[in-house]
């Protein structure tokens, strides 16, 4: 039997850019984690089922996740040093999390009902 030999080349793919996307996701995955777990134990610290509660919490962990470029966008925007960016984005879209799906509903409802004025005031 031979004796193993060290291999002297390096790997072809070595590169340490390779888990990078996982660095990049990161902020991603606090935020989800945050915002599930808020909007899970606020709905069921107002009363209510299970479902109901892991659908609130769902519905408003993605609610918060399609809004939290904006908020970066925002605090880029503003001039906030990129070092807490991150955070001063995250804790809107937390905001949003604890105050739950139906005060979204509820304050869309009447952002809804003004436009509506607007354009028929404005027709007539």
């Amino acid at each position: 039997m031979k004796p193993r030999r060290k291999e002297k080349r390096t790997m072809p793919n070595r590169d340490p850019s390779n888990w990078q996307w996982l660095v990049n996701i990161i902020p991603y995955l606090m935020l989800s984690g945050a915002t599930f777990t808020i909007g899970l134990v606020k709905a069921l610290h107002d009363g209510g089922p299970w479902k109901k509660a892991l659908m609130v919490a769902a519905m408003g962990t993605i609610l918060s996740l399609s809004l939290y470029p904006v908020f970066l966008w925002l605090a880029v925007y503003y001039s906030v040093p990129e070092d807490h960016a991150s955070a001063v984005a995250m804790a809107p879209c937390v905001f949003l999390a604890f105050m739950g799906v139906e005060w979204v509903r509820n304050k869309a409802d009447g952002l809804y009902e003004i436009l509506i004025t607007f354009v028929k005031k404005w027709l007539k």
